[in-house]
């Protein structure tokens, strides 16, 4: 879902210089006021607001599920969350890049570029939240800016920070589980969104060539289709992973044929769903699917 939109975005950032000129000078990090933390998406705020706990708040500037984090035009109330952060969480990778210029225009707050933290750059799989390993450095890295800007509460956020990474087993006995039962056959997608997981699942994708298009937002090549095409006929594949917040005439022409030809697929999504409690929740629910697939063969 890589459609970048950067129409009015340089006239923001002109305005968000505006605010900042009104705004003091002076960077509220008193240890004995509370944190304020601004992410740029939900559930990195999440695992925020699991380490913070009582000491402080956490703002998600996207939390609606049919916003493109890619497309995102913030608002001035946004950039104004960003000024009073302490902290600002994003994802970076050119998946928010309008949170990353926020953030460099305010020299006043810290921030944490999950995708440097991963050892990632760009150019690489944005969607590195699918990768559970992603959320636990995550936890921890934020108890330690936390335990900066409150060194009393440092046992707190230490704490904190594992009791979440703890939950997050649940997910890795889930893929531990299905890497032990995986099928031999590769899998399709519809574009890279659920890569990390298959990764850690032991799965390969059968073509890349077709996820790469679709992700820049081009049309994949014919050879590409025709290919994915006679995969799925020929019953050469495990299962197809289609992202259903896109909607794509190929892709959708390839899910009928996969479903003619009885091919299992896993809808998967990029940005939490409304129904999803939490991020634990929305992974599980995720992973079910190729479990029941499994056991199914």
């Amino acid at each position: 879902m890589k459609k970048f939109k950067v129409v009015g975005l340089i006239a923001f950032i002109s305005m968000f210089i505006v605010i900042l000129a009104g705004c003091s000078s002076t960077k509220a990090n008193d240890p004995k006021k509370s944190i304020n933390v601004t992410s740029s998406v939900n559930f990195y705020g999440e695992v925020a607001k699991n380490v913070l706990g009582k000491y402080g708040k956490v703002t998600s500037i996207i939390n609606n599920p049919n916003i493109d984090p890619h497309d995102f035009n913030p608002s001035s109330s946004d950039a104004k969350n960003v000024y009073k952060a302490n902290l600002v969480i994003y994802n970076g990778l050119g998946y928010d890049s309008w949170a990353q210029k926020l953030t460099s225009s305010n020299n006043d707050v810290d921030s944490i570029n999950v995708g440097s933290l991963m050892g990632k750059k760009t150019g690489d799989n944005p969607h590195i939240w699918y990768n559970v390993a992603t959320m636990e450095k995550l936890a921890n890295t934020l108890a330690d800016k936390f335990a900066k800007l409150q060194p009393k509460h440092k046992k707190e956020f230490e704490a904190n920070a594992k009791a979440y990474i703890t939950k997050l087993k649940f997910l890795n006995t889930q893929l531990d589980d299905i890497k032990k039962n995986k099928m031999s056959k590769p899998v399709a997608v519809s574009e890279p969104v659920f890569d990390y997981s298959l990764e850690n699942m032991g799965y390969k994708v059968s073509d890349t060539s077709f996820e790469e298009a679709t992700e820049k937002d081009n049309d994949p090549s014919p050879k590409s289709i025709r290919s994915l095409q006679e995969d799925i006929k020929n019953h050469k594949l495990s299962f197809f992973v289609v992202n259903k917040q896109v909607n794509s005439k190929t892709v959708n022409n390839l899910v009928k044929l996969a479903k003619e030809n009885n091919l299992p697929i896993v809808y998967v999504t990029e940005t939490k769903p409304s129904n999803e409690p939490n991020y634990i929740s929305w992974m599980q629910n995720q992973y079910k699917e190729i479990q029941t697939i499994q056991k199914s063969k």
